[in-house]
């Protein structure tokens, strides 16, 4: 039976690696940024494309590694789109068929990445998925992290097929919470740096004028969502507490709350639906330098450096 395990450790540092597809190389340009500053977290929460990254670290990979696997991944490694599954499925109509499979991206993982280390390696790594059963959100470490696990947090629903954990059916645990904060509250962690892979929340944005604007809006908004509503609880405690003006400062980068200091770091323009599956060397090349240069602007604040 799936279960998580006590860490070594208290952990002080987290980073949390928000969901979005083929954006997720937009996060290896940030962890670039913070290994020149030598910043380190002891806990990385991921869900999605950033549970891939989560694992990737919590496997040993270094930066230049992990900068390599996004520069070599093209669709055809992500993957594919079998044409007789959804012509049978266009004339039976039975059960479910996903629009694309998934195999080549299992490979890739297996092919990259030893699962084996992530038992004894020093960071507690953490990833969701949802039940899709019991609509439930399922937070996962290292203890039991396998394959299984880490393509049913990248399963996004209706496209990609998903996964069985302990004879459960898992998908994207985007879907719930897509900003996976929690276990870094819960383990008391002191400073934590979150990594959104959608422009809203993060920046201002124009009005849409258009109808298909207005779609991909509403689309960013979900994907910040859990994010926003779970800040939002945290600011109604402190307003119990007595602190004022704290749903104010969230639209801030850094925010400190207590003696617990918030980072984030998100794009600072829209990136559109095609970005989500758009892995092609020339995105992965202009999101590792927008991830890179934002975390640099970003978190200026937040280390009280002057050379952004």
């Amino acid at each position: 039976m799936s279960r998580e395990v006590a860490f070594r450790k208290k952990p002080r540092r987290a980073l949390i690696l928000s969901g979005g597809g083929a954006r997720g190389a937009y996060q290896a340009g940030v962890l670039k940024y913070l290994k020149e500053i030598e910043w380190e977290p002891d806990l990385v929460c991921g869900t999605s494309v950033g549970a891939i990254n989560a694992t990737a670290i919590g496997c040993g990979l270094d930066i230049y590694e992990i900068i390599n696997l996004w520069k070599s991944i093209e669709r055809g490694r992500v993957y594919n789109v079998s044409f007789w599954k959804q012509l049978q499925y266009y004339f039976t109509r039975r059960g479910f068929v996903p629009l694309m499979e998934t195999e080549p991206l299992q490979q890739l993982i297996l092919e990259r990445m030893d699962l084996r280390r992530l038992r004894r390696a020093e960071k507690e790594i953490v990833i969701t998925a949802v039940n899709i059963l019991k609509s439930r959100l399922k937070f996962f470490n290292n203890a039991v992290i396998d394959i299984e696990h880490v393509m049913a947090s990248s399963a996004i629903p209706v496209l990609f097929p998903w996964q069985y954990i302990d004879g459960e059916p898992y998908w994207d645990g985007g879907v719930m919470a897509n900003t996976p904060i929690l276990p870094a509250l819960e383990r008391g962690v002191k400073e934590i740096i979150v990594v959104l892979l959608s422009p809203v929340g993060g920046a201002r944005l124009d009005l849409p004028s258009t109808r298909r604007q207005a779609i991909e809006r509403v689309f960013e908004q979900s994907l910040i969502g859990s994010y926003q509503a779970f800040m939002a609880h945290l600011s109604w405690e402190q307003k119990l507490k007595g602190e004022t003006g704290f749903f104010e400062r969230l639209a801030r980068r850094t925010l400190t709350m207590g003696d617990v200091r918030i980072a984030t770091i998100a794009p600072d323009r829209m990136l559109g639906f095609q970005s989500l599956l758009n892995f092609s060397a020339r995105q992965v090349d202009v999101l590792l330098r927008a991830g890179y240069n934002d975390a640099r602007t970003q978190l200026s604040l937040f280390f009280n450096r002057t050379d952004a």
